[in-house]
């Protein structure tokens, strides 16, 4: 799955980083990985001038989350 990341997130002491992005269709994907992968993620996303895409795979996906049209 591709998404164009806009949040990174490490709790503090942790090995395992989240991330936020929104999917071709339009959704809120949550999504977990390596600290020191999402640590890079973030460190990128941060000076970037335009959007950054990453490949999550299926097990690293937390949630999905549809909008709803109108709101």
């Amino acid at each position: 799955m591709t998404l164009t990341l806009n949040q990174v997130s490490i709790p503090a002491g942790s090995t395992i980083g989240y991330g936020q992005g929104i999917d071709d269709e339009g959704r809120h994907v949550r999504f977990a990985g390596d600290h020191r992968h999402l640590r890079q993620l973030g460190e990128a996303l941060a000076g970037a001038d335009e959007p950054i895409l990453v490949e999550v795979e299926p097990w690293q996906v937390l949630s999905i989350e549809t909008l709803e049209s109108g709101r």
